[in-house]
């Protein structure tokens, strides 16, 4: 959203988190099979407002999709609906809520809303028609009652009460705010004033934001409930409520009772905090997130600068104490700079997580299966902008998995199944990664099918015999690959799996599949918490060098002679604590061509990841520990070797020369 208006940046932004919000009170109602009052109550709210700040952008028709619905649960506030009526209901108002996020999608690449919303809203309108034609009158007497009733409530006193709210700065819509409390209020008093009088005008924002909003009521209501609603609008920073006489001149007299009102207009009160010590402290400040890009790009350009600085220093000639002590403190703020940076770039995977339950609603309708989400392990954090790319692999896994996995209600009785299928999500931290696992119990992956699909294609490197059961499975991830024999909407096509890890890939992540036939299948994505820096080994082959990832390194030591041989495949083994591990020559592996040979001279590196058993890296030397700011391979390497394998990054060392970054993972399953 790069140049965009800034008001119209807080509208999308507001408004997207006010429908993540909808969709999952929705859903968690959609599970109890009825709303809560208060679910009903916050359900309005948010309409209420996307229905002000879409009228003062200007997009009347998400103003009047956000205005029926507000309609349809001002009548259910009033009377709730039938237990039948409940699934029409969340069908209408998701139906609402996908229009007016499909016209924002449209609004935040540029385009006009020009979607149809006649049907949408005739359809609210018609069922609105037929609640109101379940209304039974009252009996003649209990409607004279309360109509009795109704005017000793206007001939009552009251109390007069003045507000003042505070909003946040830079907030922005000030006015809709502040007529948002207005309409909250509305239900509870009888008469009320405001300063500035018309909040809808544009002139209004500018003046709440300097001064604040005064407003003026007479209300029964206690002065606790009527706080407690003031105190719920958003982004409100402080505000006070108090009594006021009624004689008081402040009083506007479009508030005042009849006998009451003075001969002479009162002039406007300079709105001001009087109540500095009650304001409420606010902790939190939303932040443009290519702000954070930016500083994390500065801190990173810091420690590459820092490290220059230092291995300068270390290779001088005159040696300075007093620098030396200076390059320790320099490295300690620099270390907490950057670990306070990717605290504030890390968010709860819990957003990402929650936005799947709607795929699965959706898709139990399409496909008639019931199915079940289970999250488990959402407030685990990562980077933001790896949760970012995760929505949209997440989505085609869960699609598979309800699709491809999950048994039909007949056949899941067949083999004594419960008819509610579960699809699984979990989040995890791991050994300095972040673990991620898409399961299902349906009836998992069949290897001879996926062997017969994949000799059709001609895609086996292996024999059939020689494969394990981990590199058939992987043959999901081909491109083109599929085993649905009918195309549906939903998959079929082979195009899919192999996308899916393409944008793990681009995220520094790995992917494997485990399945147990008839219990289910899971795929386990590991993905590093941030791409941003890591705490590397440098290490040295032949004139290259390379960087490790602290937390992945077991162990390194000196070969002995004679402990080194050869399995009957050809692997380089070695016995460590009396297990065999495997050799890697990072020489040979890369074909460098040069650096050390024999196995006693050079240094063995114990490495392990959770994909697979320990391996044992054959370097030339170590050279030190080293901060690595992680940065992608140059595009014009990427665009002529689509993979790099054993790869993850590369880094600028002190020097200004580049180290690759070694991929643990890779590095532990390649062989």
């Amino acid at each position: 959203m790069s140049g965009m208006d800034p008001m119209l940046e807080v509208f999308l932004y507001e408004n997207s988190q006010l429908l993540e919000t909808l969709e999952l009170i929705l859903l968690e109602g959609e599970k109890n099979r009825v709303l809560t009052r208060e679910q009903i109550d916050e359900i309005f709210r948010i309409m209420h407002t996307i229905k002000g700040s879409s009228a003062m952008m200007d997009y009347e028709k998400l103003s009047h999709v956000a205005h029926a619905i507000e309609d349809l649960f001002a009548q259910i506030r009033e009377r709730i609906p039938r237990a039948g009526d409940w699934d029409r209901i969340f069908d209408i108002v998701l139906g609402g809520a996908d229009f007016i996020k499909a016209e924002m999608a449209k609004i935040t690449s540029g385009k006009e809303p020009d979607g149809e919303a006649d049907a949408l809203i005739g359809g609210i309108r018609k069922y609105l028609g037929e609640l109101a034609k379940r209304r039974v009158p009252p009996p003649e007497e209990e409607g004279q009652e309360a109509d009795e009733d109704d005017q000793d409530a206007l001939d009552m006193p009251g109390a007069f009460y003045r507000a003042k709210l505070i909003f946040e700065p830079e907030c922005k819509m000030e006015n809709i705010r502040a007529f948002g409390v207005v309409n909250d209020l509305t239900p509870h008093i009888h008469k009320h004033a405001s300063i500035p009088e018309d909040l809808l005008s544009t002139d209004a924002s500018d003046i709440i934001a300097a001064d604040g909003c005064l407003l003026y009521f007479k209300s029964e209501e206690n002065q606790e409930a009527l706080d407690a609603i003031i105190a719920g609008a958003m982004f409100l920073l402080s505000h006070t409520l108090e009594k006021i006489d009624n004689k008081s001149q402040e009083l506007p007299i479009s508030v005042r009772d009849k006998e009451d009102k003075p001969a002479i207009t009162p002039t406007r009160t300079s709105p001001v905090a009087s109540a500095g010590s009650e304001a409420t402290k606010q902790n939190f400040i939303s932040v443009n997130v290519r702000r954070l890009d930016k500083l994390m790009d500065l801190v990173g350009e810091i420690v590459t600068t820092e490290s220059m600085v230092t291995s300068a220093a270390l290779i001088s000639e005159h040696r300075n104490d007093n620098f030396e002590k200076a390059a320790q403190q320099l490295r300690k703020l620099t270390d907490e700079l950057q670990d306070i940076v990717m605290s504030i770039r890390m968010v709860p995977i819990s957003s990402t997580f929650h936005k799947m339950q709607r795929l699965v609603r959706d898709m139990s309708k399409k496909v008639n299966k019931d199915v079940e989400l289970v999250i488990i392990g959402e407030e685990t954090e990562i980077d933001k902008s790896i949760n970012d790319n995760l929505s949209d692999p997440l989505m085609h896994m869960i699609r598979n998995s309800m699709d491809h996995g999950i048994e039909s209600a007949q056949d899941r009785i067949a083999v004594g199944k419960p008819v509610r299928g579960t699809v699984t999500l979990e989040a995890r931290n791991t050994g300095g990664d972040v673990v991620i696992i898409v399961a299902d119990d349906g009836k998992g992956l069949n290897r001879a099918k996926l062997l017969e699909k994949a000799e059709e294609r001609g895609i086996l490197t292996k024999l059939p015999s020689e494969m394990s059961d981990k590199e058939v499975y992987a043959l999901i991830f081909a491109a083109g690959f599929s085993t649905k024999e009918q195309v549906t909407e939903f998959s079929g096509r082979g195009v899919g799996m192999d996308v899916v890890r393409r944008n793990i890939d681009s995220i520094g992540g790995t992917m494997s599949i485990e399945s147990t036939p008839g219990k289910g299948m899971s795929t386990i994505i590991r993905i590093p918490p941030t791409l941003a820096i890591v705490d590397g080994m440098r290490v040295q082959v032949g004139e290259s060098t390379f960087i490790l990832p602290v937390l992945s390194i077991v162990q390194s030591f000196k070969m002995e002679p004679g402990e080194a041989f050869t399995d009957p495949d050809g692997n380089e083994m070695i016995m460590v604590r009396g297990e065999m591990h495997r050799i890697l020559r990072l020489n040979r592996f890369f074909g460098i061509g040069e650096g050390m040979e024999d196995l006693e001279e050079g240094i063995l590196i114990m490495i392990e990841s959770d994909e697979s058993d320990p391996v044992c890296l054959f370097v030339d030397r170590l050279i030190g520990e080293q901060q690595a700011v992680v940065k992608p391979i140059p595009t014009y390497i990427t665009r002529h070797v689509e993979r790099l394998p054993g790869i993850s990054g590369c880094t600028v060392l002190g020097d200004g020369s580049i180290s690759l970054i070694l991929d643990i993972a890779a590095l532990t399953t390649l062989r």
